[in-house]
């Protein structure tokens, strides 16, 4: 149950961010740089609350994304060609460098479990 809420604040935190930039940053020349921002707010939130933060994170912040920021507004299509590879690349990144970069729990609940015999020790 811990696992599943940590998910969802971590899901939240990105979503909040990635709709609080497509908000402020829509219509500048900034957009397209957005989901590079956003790509490291994800991977630094999937530091922090795992895998599947990171994963969902990715999807929710592009789904926003293509709603809120890239033509046209209002709708999950993406008209232009460098703004769906934008979008693209969010997802292939947050995903494949969440999965590689972020530490499994198990592993990280085994590694404490480690740290705290060898304290015992």
């Amino acid at each position: 149950m811990l696992n599943l809420l940590d998910t969802a604040i971590g899901t939240l935190l990105c979503a909040s961010v990635a709709l609080v930039l497509a908000l402020v940053f829509n219509q500048t020349r900034l957009e397209f740089a957005l989901p590079l921002i956003c790509l490291a707010v994800v991977l630094s939130v999937a530091a922090r609350f795992g895998v599947a933060t990171g994963v969902l994170g990715s999807i929710v912040s592009a789904f926003l994304f293509a709603y809120f920021v890239y033509s046209p507004e209002g709708s999950f299509h993406i008209a232009s060609a460098d703004a769906r590879a934008n979008v693209s690349w969010l997802l292939l990144g947050g995903i494949s460098l969440s999965f590689l970069f972020t530490p499994r729990r198990e592993q990280a609940e085994s590694q404490q479990e480690q740290n705290h015999q060898e304290q015992i020790h």
